[in-house]
């Protein structure tokens, strides 16, 4: 008898999910993508638009129509609700009954929760925004550069930091960066803190050494023309404002109860099914994954698993093996680790290797390496998923 298996959200881990699943089954058992988006988006690559590195959408965008696998079914439908205990999914246009899920529909930005965020801030994470920091950077000579953390968690925890040192190349190139001052804001204790107290101490002095300010514990309280007001009844001014906006579970996530006090889904560490108990680690719903930013996983230390496409791809190949297994009635032996690599941007055409075991115990190792030309090629590399996916 053969299967169907719905994969929610067309990010980095969806796709890497459907591929693998795909590659596993025979073409007779049915294996979906319900994406709202038509296109792929490749987050990284904001960080390379915003210095002008990328000039336009080919390496940022591609449309999922262009997948070279045309044997994956693409639904361009957005995911309206999800009865996890029945296996349906309902979309803008159809009821769709599975054998097995997996949430893949990433992290929303909700910029207009923060007063004047959409009005007078650039926004890192839209593509759109990406482009237009491009365009003002380009033109900027003079004044106060922000970079502004609204809220926890975050995709991609060490982007704030490398917009910084990224800028700053920027201007050094340009001849002008000695009347430019760049600090960052945010409500961090340190930068990075899931990665612990010495690699957080790193990024400070890192930021130091490249004469960047850093002002942590700076919850954000509302956004003006050429002002910022914190929590803390601090304000700032600035010339030109780069904003990371609030995260949170889609509207679709959340509306089906699947979500935690953490306002995401819990997700058990090792196989990423939903969990009843994060203590007991005791999973709510047979059949029922959760991977990426979507997913909230928490670690030995009561801290949460940063957000991350390294993850995503590494939860999303070990989800696809178990529902493999457990189709052919195997042991579903496959387990997420919780180790990762990633490469920070420091600017200078060098990134920084940070690598950690997040399931170590009592907390997180994690390493950061001295900035290297071969660091940034590496982090490069991952660019190469539009070529092994998708036919340009």
């Amino acid at each position: 008898m053969t299967k169907t298996i719905l994969v929610l959200g067309g990010g980095w881990g969806g796709l890497t999910a459907a591929h693998a699943l795909r590659g596993m089954l025979p073409a007779d058992y049915r294996v979906a993508v319900i994406e709202k988006r038509k296109s792929f988006v490749f987050y990284p690559s904001f960080l390379r638009a915003m210095i002008g590195e990328k000039k336009d959408l080919t390496h940022i965008e591609s449309p999922l129509k262009n997948l070279l696998r045309k044997d994956l079914e693409i639904i361009n439908e957005e995911v309206i609700r999800i009865d996890p205990a029945n296996k349906t999914v309902y979309t803008s246009a159809q009821t769709i009954q599975a054998d097995f899920i997996v949430i893949a529909m990433g992290a929303e930005l909700y910029p207009a929760t923060i007063p004047g965020f959409n009005e007078y801030c650039l926004n890192l994470y839209d593509t759109k925004g990406a482009f237009d920091i491009y365009e003002k950077l380009k033109n900027f000579t003079k004044g106060k550069i922000t970079i502004l953390v609204t809220r926890t968690p975050f995709r991609c925890p060490p982007a704030p930091y490398e917009a910084a040192f990224l800028t700053d190349w920027f201007m050094r190139e340009k001849g002008n960066r000695k009347d430019i001052e760049i600090s960052v804001y945010s409500p961090e204790k340190y930068p990075m803190p899931s990665a612990g107290s010495q690699v957080g101490e790193l990024f400070v002095q890192m930021l130091k050494g490249h004469n960047i300010n850093f002002y942590p514990e700076h919850s954000i309280k509302s956004i003006g023309a050429n002002k910022i007001s914190f929590a803390n009844n601090t304000e700032i001014t600035y010339d030109l404002l780069i904003g990371i906006p609030p995260h949170g579970a889609p509207k679709a996530v959340v509306d089906s109860g699947l979500t935690d006090t953490s306002g995401y889904i819990p997700a058990h560490p090792q196989t990423m099914q939903v969990l009843d108990s994060v203590d007991e680690l005791t999973t709510r719903y047979s059949g029922i994954f959760a991977i990426g930013d979507t997913a909230a996983i928490r670690l030995l230390n009561g801290a949460f698993l940063p957000k991350g496409g390294v993850f995503a791809e590494e939860e999303a190949h070990t989800v696809a093996r178990n529902i493999v297994a457990q189709i052919k009635g195997e042991k579903a032996a496959a387990q997420f680790n919780g180790k990762g690599v990633c490469y920070v941007d420091v600017g200078d055409e060098m990134a920084a290797e940070g690598s950690g075991d997040f399931y170590a115990y009592p907390a997180p190792i994690v390493s950061l390496e001295p900035p290297s030309k071969e660091s940034r090629k590496a982090k490069h590399e991952f660019e190469r998923i539009f070529e092994t996916w998708f036919n340009q």
